[in-house]
């Protein structure tokens, strides 16, 4: 009897010390799971993939109370965006309705702002879904300095601020258009990525902005893309742009303003296109996948 009885207590023993060990595990894998989501969000500004949204129309006031988007200056949709569901994941779906143009008639305008600083990564993903009307010109996305106001022809040649927003341009090319105190001309600089925007591709885009230091050439600008997940190419690298003097060139403003223009019917979308964007990210801190 005492032998049994002995059995039995190493035996209780012995699953004890696996319950504890068990339990010391699964701890250990849910700090190391909290420590790995701390991680991915150190240096993050701002992260915002829909994931919390309602499927339908995605209204002005969805766009303002949308936490995951922060400090919204203002949004101007007018009921052409909506969330969509696509194989288990939400993105914004943008209309520009056919003979319109710019973003009071297609796509949409919002600035997000946030605490200025002087290196920013900014990334989205965006697809022109198939038989989208590129016509001429149109903008997308891009970050901004100066208090939003450096756009449309507004030249910051004093050195008040900048900004750089990804672009689609003649003959659907990829390109970035720069407002910056050393442009050209009234309208920003045109730079190309190289490569051409095709229909139903997803193209995930990424920028690096770091300001320039008192009033010197030395702002930086890197430019990656991927296209339908494939690994990060790095499309343009300069180091000589001065996006703003006396601390002006930090950056502070995301626009998300999607929409057909230039300033003409000429611009105008032949046909109601359609353009989904997601995964926007704002980070002080380079992406683990960039080269």
């Amino acid at each position: 009897m005492s032998y049994k009885v002995s059995i039995l207590a190493a035996f209780v023993c012995l699953m004890t010390d696996a319950v504890l060990l068990s339990g010391t595990s699964q701890a250990a894998e849910t700090q190391s799971r909290e420590r790995t989501s701390v991680d991915q969000k150190a240096g993050t500004v701002l992260n915002n993939d829909f994931s919390d949204e309602a499927v339908g129309v995605y209204t002005d006031d969805d766009f303002k109370s949308d936490r995951d988007w922060g400090d919204v200056r203002w949004a101007h949709f007018d009921d052409r965006a909506e969330i969509v569901l696509e194989n288990g994941d939400k993105k914004l779906r943008l209309t520009f309705p056919k003979g319109q143009f710019g973003h009071a008639k297609t796509g949409g305008n919002a600035a997000i702002s946030f605490d200025p600083h002087s290196e920013i990564f900014q990334r989205f993903t965006v697809r022109f879904e198939p038989g989208f009307s590129f016509v001429k010109t149109g903008k997308i996305v891009g970050l901004g300095s100066g208090g939003a106001s450096w756009t449309g022809g507004n030249v910051p040649r004093e050195g008040q601020g900048y900004s750089s927003r990804f672009i689609w341009d003649r003959d659907n090319a990829a390109a970035m258009y720069l407002y910056h105190m050393d442009q050209r001309g009234k309208w920003g600089d045109v730079v190309d990525l190289g490569f051409k925007f095709e229909t139903g591709t997803d193209y995930t885009l990424t920028q690096r902005v770091s300001a320039n230091t008192a009033n010197k050439k030395n702002g930086i600008l890197q430019v990656w893309v991927s296209e339908n997940g494939g690994p990060q190419r790095r499309v343009i690298d300069r180091s000589d742009l001065r996006f703003g003097t006396n601390g002006r060139g930090k950056t502070e403003t995301l626009f998300v303003a999607p929409f057909h223009g230039g300033g003409d019917s000429s611009f105008a979308a032949k046909e109601t296109s359609y353009l989904t964007v997601d995964d926007f990210l704002v980070s002080t801190t380079k992406f683990s996948d960039l080269p």
